[in-house]
């Protein structure tokens, strides 16, 4: 009955990949790029997810849903804890930590995330542009909570907020923009095999914009700040397992993207899983201009009651170099 069930899935898959190449050729929204502040938001969480190529939101069954699909938190029914660290280009680091607790009185997960994105960089003006020979930091910080619940045997539904802090570095005069951002997703699952379908809105909040004015260091002008929206990201897609055995498993995942400030993106990624001790993931992003290859595996080890994962995902960049990610999971 199963065998039968996945051939609608295998073709539902097959219709959507059948209509990537002409939409992906599609640069509608381009004209968008550059018009987002908050952009830290878009760095994708998790070595897991990322190894699939980002293709995560109808996935989202790891602790890193609190960033791809709060909805995913629903699913988790132990204690959970998730950090990563990201070594993003122009050696800017990223490095975040996601806690989910099961609350039986609530009927469902509660998500706590905290990331904070640094850089150190030197200081430059109109009149030195080469340096001023000062140094700041950059600095992004992301922190909120999550709710998910199973509404029914097939539906999963969750929302986040969370606080968002951009200092644009303060210590040498630059602006610290600040907002309260809203995340909202859901996981249906068809009934067809394991199939299952998502949507998420992540980033759904007020301009950010600096308080205060600027005075220019040149002609004493002053000047009030420009907000910019944050980046607001509407995803939808579906996941399904074509091969699912007491040894091995293998989910394949499909994901639209439309971003507030870019055009349309269409990701593709899967996960080999084999004796519940080895994985290993691959994905790719139809869109991207340098990001478009992805890759990873993880390891999975029994201490005690508990279960331990270490999760590593690299990112093809082409003339950028490449992003390396490593995530420790522990489930207790």
């Amino acid at each position: 009955m199963t065998s039968r069930l996945r051939i609608p899935a295998w073709l539902a898959l097959a219709a959507l990949l059948a209509a990537v190449p002409a939409a992906a050729d599609s640069k509608f929204g381009d004209q968008r790029v550059g018009t987002s502040s908050g952009t830290f938001l878009e760095i994708g969480i998790g070595a897991r997810a990322v190894g699939m190529g980002e293709a995560f939101v109808a996935v989202a069954n790891d602790p890193s849903a609190i960033f791809w699909n709060p909805a995913g938190l629903a699913s988790l029914q132990r204690k959970e804890a998730q950090v990563s660290h990201i070594q993003w280009p122009a050696d800017i680091r990223f490095e975040h930590g996601v806690a989910v607790i099961p609350v039986r009185k609530l009927g469902g997960s509660i998500g706590i995330q905290f990331g904070v994105l640094a850089t150190e960089m030197d200081e430059t003006t109109e009149l030195a542009p080469f340096g001023t020979g000062r140094t700041f930091f950059y600095s992004d910080v992301v922190a909120g909570v999550a709710y998910a619940r199973r509404w029914t045997d097939k539906l999963l539904i969750g929302a986040g907020i969370k606080y968002v802090r951009e200092d644009l570095g303060s210590d040498v005069g630059g602006p610290v923009t600040q907002a309260a951002l809203v995340d909202i997703g859901s996981i249906y699952y068809l009934g067809l095999g394991s199939v299952r379908i998502a949507t998420a809105l992540s980033n759904f909040g007020p301009e950010m914009k600096p308080s205060g004015n600027w005075t220019s260091p040149n002609t004493g002008e002053v000047r009030t700040f420009d907000g910019f929206d944050p980046p607001l990201l509407f995803r939808y897609g579906v996941a399904f397992e074509p091969i699912e055995r007491p040894n091995q498993r293998l989910t394949a995942s499909f994901e639209a993207n439309q971003p507030a400030d870019d055009a349309q993106i269409f990701k593709l990624g899967a996960e080999w899983r084999w004796a519940n001790r080895l994985s290993l993931r691959t994905g790719y992003n139809f869109n991207a201009d340098e990001m478009r290859l992805s890759a990873g595996a993880g390891l999975y080890a029994q201490i005690g009651s508990a279960e331990a994962t270490v999760d590593y995902a690299y990112t093809a960049a082409g003339a950028l170099g490449s992003v390396n990610r490593l995530s420790l999971g522990v489930r207790f």
